[in-house]
């Protein structure tokens, strides 16, 4: 028998027939279905067993008395007779395959004792956040302590599969109903390596207020019975000092719901325990939620913040952000912009934007949001001024000081809360927009010290020094700001590497651009009338990684595929394009848009996007753009880094120019593939890079400057 599938259930005859009928596509690998009954009240065992039957899945209900997820899981532990153990909560989905990515997984890694899959978050009813397992190691004792340090996705019930021989002495904590799978996942970790996968395995449901009211029942009883089975790990081997670290996390979340419910007096004492670790009692944010208990505690009724209303109603005060970008960021065009654009769109529904470019306007027009304002600090035509600063690096951009006394009395004037600046091209104005920022935030588009490691690699004529001069100006731009957003978790990790101060970091990802202007259904395939295939690649034209990615395309990639497809065309399109791009115009079947102002049209014709970048940062915009609109994406696995993509589903990835050629090509001649992977595609990118995705993290982003962090999710 292979699998054994858990299932704890309370209440559950809502949602148990879609959690057993997600685990149809691999039955074959189920050998029995253990339903573990905790005195539901609702029929959930009639429903399973009905579902089961009509489903033909090997169900057995266990029914007991525990009240607790981790006992019920115990349960099936004791009982279940496969090689290895999948544990499923009844209002969760296995995503269509995912059982047997797992297992193929783990049985490629025997020594490894789990394997872990990436998971999809749904929040009321709409999947909102990916979490996918990156950073682990061969190194056991690191993994549980970046694990308990939340430096690495929480493991989501349902997104990893057990080796039954390896949680033979490893059970669940049965006195705790919080926590208690971090404690099974850790000691998991302490003995076993683990097998990763990137691919999503998983759709789990999360429900905020229900794990409120969990923090705010008997908080104290809760913190205690948490800590203690906590301390049980260090028998494992497990680092004392990340022990200590969860212990005041887990303080600061049961703190913040008290805060929330007015529970001043819990609060306090919970907060107590928050300072018994000193990283996270000087911390900003226990220095806030003190300040908010005592605040609190002094006006009776006092109505504190909660953060996350829509425009911040309860605290009566809506939030005014500037966003600080080079290139003019509306309308939006290329990668940077883009992202700006859509940060700016995000921010503007917790109060007034102003969007403020270095570089002058070149098109009028305003967006439709009216909550938007647009401003350029230079003008077109102007004499040019002095620069600030009188040396800089090849990373940062000349800004004349006239801009910098424009911009200091747009601040006066718009009197932002939070500043957010574009990346450290931008640096030389850090400084002097520190004194002026309530909060001061620092978006890497890219992680420059990186990119420029890429640029060496890939040309060693390139200095060594430039990489170690970028990496010290991300250093003191760090040192600066209040925080820094990145694009993907890969950044997260690079950029963490690269601090030397525990600033926070934040995941705000790139989203779907323009994505009003895109159907959420499916669009038909582009018309042939024009050739076909016609391959789009849109980017900055000015942007070194994408005129060397626009060379390999028209020069090697196009020629390869005409051979079989002579009606196919590239078009290159984006904004301030060098010679060397405008060169290709001439090529045969090669046409450039020069500063395109809508890409609509492009993408509505087009039926393939290769995307053969070689080097590069953050995450590609292009990409999400493009899988958004139904274009199947070939690319190199460094262009589609950082998305946690599946290779051969949902996007196709090759090294070489031949193999991208010949990609598209086998594509092209399959009709019914092509079909397949552009529903693939489309489902993907909407389901995880989707506007409320975005909204999401711009809010999480903006952390204790804008009200209490959501620290659970």
């Amino acid at each position: 028998m292979e699998v054994t599938v858990v299932i704890p259930a309370r209440n559950a005859a809502a949602t148990i027939d879609a959690a057993l009928l997600s685990l149809m596509p691999d039955r074959d690998l189920i050998g029995e279905i253990l339903l573990i009954d905790d005195g539901s009240d609702d029929r959930t065992e009639a429903k399973a067993t009905e579902s089961a039957r009509r489903h033909g899945l090997p169900l057995e209900v266990l029914s007991v008395s525990l009240g607790n997820a981790g006992a019920a899981r115990n349960v099936g532990i004791a009982r279940a007779k496969g090689k290895s153990i999948f544990f499923l909560d009844a209002d969760d989905e296995l995503i269509r395959g995912g059982l047997s990515l797992l297992h193929d997984a783990l049985e490629r890694n025997p020594e490894a004792g789990l394997s872990i899959g990436a998971s999809i978050r749904r929040t009321r009813g709409r999947p909102d956040k990916l979490k996918a397992p990156h950073g682990y190691t061969s190194d056991k004792a690191e993994n549980t302590r970046r694990y308990l340090r939340n430096e690495l996705w929480p493991i989501a019930m349902g997104s990893a599969l057990i080796s039954t021989a390896a949680t033979a002495a490893i059970r669940f904590p049965s006195a705790i109903g919080l926590d208690e799978d971090t404690c099974y996942w850790v000691a998991m970790l302490a003995r076993f390596d683990a097998a990763t996968i990137s691919a999503p395995v998983l759709l789990y449901h999360h429900d905020e207020t229900r794990m409120a009211q969990r923090f705010i029942h008997a908080p104290r009883g809760t913190f205690l019975a948490i800590a203690l089975e906590l301390d049980r790990l260090a028998d494992l081997g497990v680092e004392r000092d990340a022990l200590q670290w969860r212990k005041a996390w887990i303080a600061q979340r049961i703190s913040r719901q008290l805060i929330k419910h007015k529970m001043y007096a819990d609060a306090a004492a919970m907060m107590r325990a928050v300072r018994a670790h000193k990283m996270i009692g000087r911390s900003w944010k226990a220095l806030q939620y003190g300040a908010r208990i005592r605040l609190g505690s002094l006006v009776p009724g006092r109505a504190m913040e909660t953060g996350h209303s829509n425009r911040d109603a309860d605290h009566g005060k809506e939030r005014r952000t500037l966003v600080l970008c080079y290139d003019p960021a509306f309308p939006p065009v290329s990668g940077a912009d883009l992202r700006n654009h859509h940060n700016a769109k995000a921010a503007a529904e917790l109060g007034p934007v102003c969007l403020v470019s270095i570089r002058p306007r070149t098109d009028p027009s305003k967006p439709a949001d009216p909550r938007i304002r647009i401003e350029a600090l230079t003008l077109a035509g102007e004499i040019r001024t002095a620069s600030i600063g009188w040396w800089r690096t090849g990373a940062e951009k000349r800004i004349p000081r006239t801009a910098l006394r424009r911009l200091e009395a747009i601040i006066r004037a718009f009197a932002p809360d939070s500043i957010v600046v574009e990346g450290i091209a931008l640096f030389k104005l850090l400084r002097s927009l520190r004194p002026l920022a309530g909060q001061l935030i620092l978006d890497m588009h890219n992680v420059e010290s990186d990119l420029a490691g890429q640029l060496h690699h890939a040309d060693r004529t390139r200095s060594m020094p430039v990489l170690y001069g970028v990496r010290r100006l991300e250093r003191k731009a760090l040192a600066i700001v209040d925080r820094a957003w990145v694009c993907s978790r890969l950044d997260h990790e690079r950029l963490t590497a690269v601090s030397r101060r525990a600033v926070p970091i934040d995941i705000v990802p790139n989203g779907i651009p323009r994505f009003e202007d895109i159907a959420v259904d499916l669009p038909a395939e582009a018309a042939i009338s024009e050739g076909f295939p016609i391959i789009l690649f849109i980017g900055h034209l000015g942007y070194k990684p994408n005129i060397d990615a626009a060379e390999r395309l028209a020069r090697t990639i196009l020629p390869r595929i005409r051979q079989r497809l002579p009606t196919a065309r590239l078009v290159l399109a984006g904004r301030y394009p060098k010679p060397a791009v405008k060169a290709l115009n001439g090529l045969q079947g090669v046409d450039l848009v020069e500063n395109p102002d809508h890409v609509t049209p492009l993408l509505a014709r087009a039926h393939l996007s290769i995307i053969p970048l070689s080097a590069g940062g953050g995450t590609r915009i292009k990409i999400l753009e493009a899988m958004a609109w139904g274009i199947p994406v070939i690319a190199t696995p460094l262009a589609a880094e950082g998305l946690d993509l599946v290779d051969d589903e949902e996007v196709l990835l090759s090294d070489s120019d031949e193999g991208l050629a010949g990609m598209a090509v086998e594509l092209c001649l399959d009709r019914t593939r092509m079909a397949r992977q552009r529903a693939r595609a489309h489902e993907a990118v909407w389901s995880r890079f989707g506007p409320q995705t975005i909204r999401n993290a711009v809010r999480a982003g903006f952390g204790a400057g804008f009200g209490l962090d959501d620290a659970g999710s």
